[in-house]
């Protein structure tokens, strides 16, 4: 059954600073926002009305954060990488890698993964009382990566747009299980979301969204116009959900995105979120419930539902 629309609209707090990131961790039913200027970690629960536990970082230039438990995250400044230990009660902070290009949360937690400059890359785990790297070398050059259940999805540069590639497990060392050329307009593209048959990729203040629909072992890709200015994608199945600039989360469902190709896509559902300032990123949880969770400029976090239903002709 696809999804039909988008409701119970709530805000769960403001944390007056920007949000730059919201990683899940499904096995706690945690999400983790950060903010930056000032730097704030806020930790909340998938479902009910709490406010979050709010810990303030000494950091700059935060730019991505993922939970490895429930105690334990993980937060990209800069090029560099901190650890923040027992973060429900008084974190200690520890450096643990310098160099990196892209920090991915896995919401199964246990792991995330880090791409550094150099080729390598890092499977991060809590050892002991440490988070220390298990380090591989990365086929291509990874632009930006996704990991959604048992699979990590990966956009390598190369010609035209690059390509996407789907490995399985939590790291892109295996041989990949599904690949698809992207088009010369993705070039340049480093938000990536993904599904078991759907994956979209895009930038900040783009116009379009590159969707790629799994057809076998590979992805057929087409560039899709969106109002509005995109700020962030996410994918829940096999439908797309668009978070623009002029404060409207979009849903396109599968049945709507069977249109990409031919260039003929129309929005399933939009939704005014709402929030004070610029949206500034969305993240999607599925545990006890189909959630999309916006942050905001001026440090909203607010959550809805996606909601499924029956097609109506």
């Amino acid at each position: 059954m696809p999804f039909r629309s988008l409701a119970a609209l709530k805000k769960r707090t403001n944390l007056g600073a920007e949000v730059v990131d919201i990683a899940p961790l499904a096995t706690a039913s945690l999400a983790a926002v950060l903010t930056s200027d000032p730097v704030k970690l806020s930790i909340h629960r998938y479902g009910g009305s709490d406010r979050g536990k709010v810990t303030s970082v000494s950091l700059d230039d935060v730019r991505s954060v993922a939970l490895i438990d429930k105690r334990v995250a993980v937060v990209k400044a800069g090029d560099t990488l901190w650890a923040l230990l027992d973060i429900q009660h008084k974190p200690k902070i520890e450096q643990v890698g310098q160099h990196i290009r892209s920090l991915t949360a896995v919401a199964a937690g246990g792991t995330a993964l880090a791409i550094g400059w150099d080729g390598h890359g890092a499977a991060l785990r809590l050892e002991k009382h440490e988070v220390g790297g298990r380090q591989f070398v990365v086929r291509g050059s990874v632009r930006c990566a996704a990991i959604n259940g048992k699979h990590t999805y990966v956009v390598v540069d190369g010609d035209g747009g690059g390509q996407l590639r789907e490995h399985p497990g939590h790291t892109p060392e295996s041989g990949a299980t599904a690949r698809g050329d992207l088009p010369a307009d993705a070039a340049g593209f480093n938000i990536l979301a993904a599904g078991p048959t759907l994956c979209a990729l895009t930038k900040r203040n783009a116009t379009t969204v590159c969707v790629c629909r799994r057809e076998g072992n590979r992805y057929d890709a087409n560039m899709m116009v969106v109002e509005g200015g995109v700020v962030d994608v996410a994918v829940i199945d096999s439908s797309l959900f668009v978070l623009c600039a002029d404060g409207q989360l979009r849903l396109f469902d599968s049945r709507t995105l069977e249109g990409v190709a031919a260039g003929m896509v129309d929005v399933t559902f939009a939704l005014d979120v709402r929030a004070d300032g610029t949206p500034t990123v969305l993240t999607a949880t599925t545990r006890g419930g189909n959630r999309l969770w916006v942050g905001s400029v001026g440090g909203d976090v607010i959550c809805c539902t996606a909601v499924k239903g029956e097609m109506r002709i």
